[in-house]
This record gives structure tokens, C-alpha cells and sequence, in this order.
């Protein structure tokens, strides 16, 4: 599936005077952090990676659907060893790929989102050597279909040379396997068992000894333990478990560590002891503390770049250590924040935790935000995301304090570790909207001319929808995360158009940002004038377009037009509202 993006977030500057630089020898990629990125311009939707077992730091990757069909070798960081041309045949949707124990490579022809394909394929290349070649053919297709159900799929692993497939279901995830190789022969594939807490799964990995079973989602995380062959069993123990902000696509062990890919072209690298004792992942996209370190200022204390494996912890990155001049003393460091506009954020910052460090408060422009956070663990712990609160903060420069404020009995002394800082938008989601559909797509215009001639909107009319049904206004309901799912308040339909409506109400002219995130195609209309179109091939995102409007006084009109290109469908809204002044309704109110 395509890039998702769950976070917006805002660009720190900072401003003051130089302290300490950082070593330029210092890596800044914790696990949450991309390790590399693909530089390869053709590398666009990676839905696939493996680890070479003969030709050490290589990873292989494909691209899903629509693409050539070719294999990519790299290196970790994402930089491109060789582009491998597969002829013999097409990439109408590969999803995945595995590797065995003859060095051969297993593509994944398994995508089957409309769950109506009747050609799904393994196919099967001998690896290349991805520093002499250029161009390998295929020499094994393996046809199949499923014992009952059809279903989606994007995991797949090699195992005892027979290969596994799990597929992709948002409410349980299924591991099938071919009861033998028959090549262009259409098997019926063995249906082993149903996965103990992941579904939706968009790649499967297996360790080299077979003892290991990694699976991901978008959002998520499982890896299960077990015998190398009884893989019934294994799927049905308790699996480390961590949520992420990856998007992940795919997976592929290294040793015991994990390497992960998105469609966002990113990398990423999971050390063993991380998913083992399941640590949180903070999100990715925050600002560094490193960076920002030679502009900051610091009060009663000192601040230098430490490395976390001086710490104990084995993985690569630096973050910033700030110890108090004297025992006991509240030493600061302060960073200058630029925020593009005036709104209320979340303010966090990723941690260091560990029986050395102490307790900390943050404020924003000199007010205290939310309660002081105790960083003191019996163990090192590289990064924990700490929400200290949400505050207004202007457009421009915001001054941000961190401030050591005592330790716990514990600790060992009263040093703070920060790895980076994240601010994010917390005005509220419109949470309640009047919803109207499902339309053909074929009458998005005959539709508009029609609302936009109502004057105001007639939420008591009704309509000719899809199929020649009567369809009229009614309420839709987002749910906690502010997305507005018209799959389940309109219709699961695919390839219509629905129309979202909402009154904002300011008490005086307002200038504002309307902040919304879309999949698919949007028009929005604001007191009947159009103020933002897009289209994008993606799934909707939060805050992912800013649009500067104002407000009158009064209530103000807000409709929508939503057009599905299949998959999701709906949207994520909301206004800059530093006051806390806007309100929300169905109904202009008197």
C-alpha cells in the first residue's frame, strides 16, 4: 500500500550561542530513526527485503505493483549495489520476498486486494551476484490458490525450501504454506494456523535457524519464538510485541536484529535486545538534540554529546547528557523553537532513562508545561517519548526549557539525556460531521452544482445516490484518533464520491489554518468558496495539508467532497485555534 504518515511535525530552528559541537563520527540513528533510505530513483515502494547469506552487507528489495519487475541489491544505508532485471516474468503486484538455504530468491506475486485474483504465484530466481550481474531469469513458477476463502497477502518466508504465506486481513492474520513444489502446477495451499494477536500483516521474516518468526504492520510489530519446525505452535505463543511509526512493509532478520522497510523508501534497524525486552519506539521525524546543541544555552549546568554505547546500550547514536554544575542543582538547557503558526501543541522529548538520570520539567516560553517527568530505571534505556503536555505557542521563535528539578531515591546522580524534541499540533479534531452519499463518480460535478446552489445547505433534502437509492444527510462519527472513516459512517462502496459537512463557529474575524489529512481526492468548500483541492495516490494523514483561511465571525460553512479511488476512504480535520475560541456543530446554532 502506499505511504502513510501519521505524524506532522514541526520544524525546530534555534537561535542563541555555540556550546559544544558534535563529533562528526557520531551516528544519530537510534532504532526508531531510518538507518538509510533508497537513493535509487526506481526504488519507490519497497514491499520486500531479504538479508544475503553469500555476499555479506547486501539486502535485497522489489517494489510492489506497477513497477518493473527487477530486484534491487543494497547496502543498509540504502545506497544501490546493483539493479537486477527478472525476466520470465511480470510485477502486476509483488508484495514480497524470501530467501532459502540454496541462495535462492522467492518473489511474492501474492497482492490480491480485490480478493478476486485467480493467478497468484511464487516465482523463483538464483541470486545474483549483485556486483558482477545484471540480469537474472526466472526458473521455477509455483501457481496456487487458497483451500477456501480468497484473501490478501504481503508476508512470505522460506522455509525447509517450501514456502509460507500470511495473509493480510485487518481482523486475523493466517499462515498457509504449499504442501509441495509442483512447478506450473496450481496447488492448493495447506492452511497452518491462525497468528496469536497480529493481523493486518504487510511482511513476514524468518531467521536464519528457523527458530524465529517476525511479522509487521503498518503500525506494529510481532515476533514469535519457537521450534524451527513446528511453526503451528509457534504462531500460537506469546510474541514480543512493539508499536512503531515505521509504516512497515516489510521485514527481514540479520543475525538475531531485525531490518525493516517502508514504502517511504526509509530503512530501519532493530537491534535483538530492544524487541526482546520490548521497549517503547519513540516516532521517527522528531528534531535531534544534537543538532540543535550548538545554538542552545544552558543555566547552572553543562552539556555535552555522549554516545549510547558509553552507556552500556548497544546501538549506534549520540544524544545530549546535561549535568548540574553542583549537587543538587537545578541546571537548565534551553532551545529556541520556531512553530509556523499560532496554535496549541503537544510538546515532547525523547529521553534517556537509567539509574543515573533525574527528574525533569519542561517549559514553554517560561510556563510550566504538564508535570515533571521521572527518568531514573534500574536499566539503560536509550529513548522514551515523554508527552509533558500541550501549550500555546506563537508563530516564530518559542524558547523551550528542560530542567533537572531532583532524582529519585535511587538514582545515581542528576543528569537528564535528551535525544530529541517533537511539537505537534493539539487543536481539536472535528469530531461529529453531517455525511451525504454514496454518489457514482461519474456525478461529482452535477453534485456539486447542485449543494453549492443551496443557499444555506438543505440538511432535510434528499438525493439520487448510487444504484438509483435515495440518499440523504446524516451523521458521521470520527473516532479517538480524529479519522473520519466513510467506509463504516457512509459505505463501503468502492470508487464513489461522499460529501462531509460541518459549521465552525469564531467569535470574531480569525485568521486560521485549516490542517487536514486525505486519501484519495478532496475539494473543500469554506462559505462556498473553494480553498483546497488535492489528489493523492496515499492513505490519509494527519495535519498532512496546511491550509491558511480565515474565519468570519459567526459560523462559518465547511463542506467537503470526497472522492474514493478504492481502499480507505476519509479524512482527518481541524483549526489552528490557540484561544481555544472555535466550536464545532451539525447546525449553525443561534
Amino acid at each position: 500500500m502506499k505511504l502513510l504518515q501519521l505524524l506532522l511535525i514541526i520544524s525546530l530552528g534555534i537561535g542563541a550561542y555555540a556550546l559544544v559541537a558534535a563529533p562528526p563520527d557520531l551516528s544519530t540513528t537510534p532504532p526508531w530513526q531510518p538507518t538509510g533510505k533508497y537513493t535509487h530513483p526506481p526504488i519507490q515502494e519497497s514491499s520486500g527485503i531479504v538479508t544475503s547469506q553469500q555476499f555479506e552487507g547486501v539486502y535485497w528489495t522489489l517494489n510492489d505493483s506497477g513497477n518493473p519487475a527487477a530486484l534491487y541489491a543494497t547496502k543498509l544505508n540504502g545506497e544501490l549495489i546493483q539493479e537486477i532485471a527478472v525476466s520470465g516474468s511480470g510485477n502486476f503486484d509483488w508484495e514480497a520476498l524470501g530467501i532459502d538455504t540454496q541462495n535462492q530468491l522467492w518473489i511474492g506475486e501474492i497482492g490480491n486486494n480485490s480478493t478476486l485474483r485467480q493467478d497468484l504465484k511464487v516465482v523463483v530466481v538464483a541470486e545474483p551476484d549483485p556486483f558482477t550481474e545484471t540480469e537474472v531469469e526466472v526458473i521455477a513458477s509455483y501457481p496456487y490458490r487458497y483451500p477456501n476463502e480468497n484473501v490478501d497477502a504481503e508476508g512470505l518466508f522460506i522455509a525447509g525450501g517450501i514456502p509460507y504465506i500470511v495473509s493480510k486481513e485487518r481482523e486475523r492474520a493466517v499462515l498457509y504454506r504449499f504442501p509441495t513444489l509442483q512447478p506450473d502446477t496450481k496447488q492448493v495451499l495447506e492452511r497452518v494456523g491462525e497468528f496469536a494477536d497480529a493481523k493486518f500483516v504487510t511482511g513476514a521474516g524468518l531467521s536464519e535457524d528457523g527458530t524465529r518468526l517476525a511479522v509487521c504492520t503498518y503500525d506494529a510489530l510481532w515476533v514469535y519464538q519457537g521450534t524451527a519446525d513446528n511453526f503451528a505452535q509457534m504462531i500460537q505463543s506469546t510474541p514480543w510485541h512493539l508499536s512503531h511509526s515505521f509504516y512497515g512493509e516489510a521485514v527481514c532478520f540479520d543475525g538475531y536484529d531485525l531490518v525493516l522497510t517502508n514504502e517511504g523508501r526509509d530503512l530501519y534497524s532493530l537491534p535483538q535486545f530492544w524487541y526482546e525486552k520490548e521497549w517503547e519506539l519513540p516516532p521517527k521525524n522528531t528534531q535531534s538534540a544534537v543538532s540543535l546543541l550548538p545554538k542552545a544555552t544552558t543555566h547552572n549546568a553543562s552539556a555535552q554529546v555522549e554516545s549510547y554505547r558509553t552507556t552500556g546500550i548497544t546501538i549506534d547514536g549520540s544524544y545530549v547528557a546535561l549535568i548540574p554544575e553542583t549537587a543538587e542543582e537545578t541546571g537548565s538547557l534551553t532551545v529556541p523553537i520556531e512553530a509556523p503558526y499560532r496554535d496549541v501543541y503537544e510538546i515532547s522529548a525523547i529521553l534517556a532513562r537509567g539509574p543515573e538520570y533525574a527528574q525533569v520539567e519542561l517549559s514553554a516560553n517560561g510556563t510550566v508545561v504538564g508535570t515533571s517527568y521521572n527518568s531514573y530505571f534500574p536499566e539503560p534505556i536509550a529513548g522514551t517519548l515523554v508527552s509533558f503536555g500541550t501549550a500555546p505557542l506563537n508563530a516564530g521563535t518559542n524558547q523551550i526549557m528542560l530542567r533537572v528539578v531532583g532524582k529519585a531515591a535511587e538514582g545515581k546522580s542528576y543528569k537528564i539525556g535528551i535525544n530529541s524534541y517533537q511539537v505537534l499540533h493539539a487543536s481539536p479534531f472535528v469530531e461529529r460531521y453531517m455525511v451525504l452519499g454514496p454518489f457514482p463518480n461519474t456525478d461529482v460535478e452535477t453534485i456539486d452544482k447542485l449543494l453549492h446552489s443551496e443557499s444555506p445547505l438543505n440538511s432535510e433534502a434528499t438525493y439520487t445516490g448510487t444504484h438509483g437509492k435515495t440518499v440523504h444527510w446524516q451523521e458521521g462519527t470520527a473516532g479517538a484518533g480524529g479519522y473520519l472513516d466513510l467506509r463504516t459512517n457512509l459505505s463501503f462502496e468502492p470508487q464513489v464520491v461522499g460529501y462531509t459537512l460541518v459549521y465552525v463557529h469564531a467569535s470574531k474575524i480569525t485568521d486560521s489554518v485549516m490542517l487536514i489529512g486525505s486519501d484519495d481526492e478532496i475539494t473543500v468548500w469554506l462559505n462556498g468558496t473553494e480553498i483546497h483541492r488535492n489528489s493523492i495516490d496515499a492513505g490519509a494523514s494527519v495535519d498532512r495539508d496546511a491550509v491558511p483561511c480565515q474565519l468570519k465571525a459567526g459560523w462559518n460553512t465547511v463542506l467537503c467532497q470526497k472522492v474514493d479511488l478504492g481502499w480507505s476512504w476519509g479524512l482527518y480535520l481541524r483549526f489552528t485555534d490557540a484561544d481555544g475560541d472555535l466550536r464545532y456543530s451539525l447546525q449553525p446554532e443561534e
